[in-house]
């Protein structure tokens, strides 16, 4: 939990800030779990499906965390409206965070891949005339004194192979 919000759960009466940082102490149990098993090794590995479904249970206490927060803008409560919003829009700005590296991470992967996938080619096609498959399309470029001019490095390109991204 960030620092800024300790300061509202030790001077504010009630313990409404409390709720915030018991949900987000269980949820760091839950994810320090998850990082100890995933430090195990690769045998471990099989068993960490659910890495996915932990950034969507961090999602979903930022928002239990706006629930809790603002309502009390619609409930008179002895409680600071400056606790209120400042623990409200942490809840909020974190949420739009982690749904970014959620959609990053696991909705836009595929179409990612394939995006790359096709700038990689396109670069390769456009550099030297180098064709798919890696080889010069045989194509040389001819100097001023007729004689051929592939060097070194333009070789090493027309030799190399795309780079494809797989999953």
């Amino acid at each position: 939990m960030p620092m800024s919000v300790w300061f509202g759960v030790k001077f504010t009466p009630g313990g409404h800030s409390t709720f915030f940082g018991l949900l987000n102490s269980f949820v760091h149990i839950v994810m320090y779990t998850y990082y100890l098993l995933a430090a195990l090794g690769p045998q471990v590995q099989p068993y960490l499906w659910w890495k996915k479904y932990l950034t969507v249970f961090q999602m979903i206490q930022f928002i239990a965390v706006m629930i809790h927060a603002f309502q009390l803008l619609f409930i008179e409560c002895n409680y600071p409206k400056a606790f209120v919003w400042w623990i409200g829009l942490h809840a909020v700005m974190f949420f739009f965070l982690f749904n970014e590296f959620y959609k990053q991470q696991y909705s836009d992967k595929k179409s990612s891949i394939q995006a790359k996938n096709a700038a990689i080619a396109a670069a390769n096609a456009a550099t030297n005339n180098c064709m798919p498959n890696g080889l010069s399309n045989g194509k040389s470029h001819v100097t001023s004194n007729g004689t051929s001019s592939h060097s070194g490095a333009e070789n090493d390109v027309n030799l190399r192979k795309p780079y494809k991204i797989t999953e």
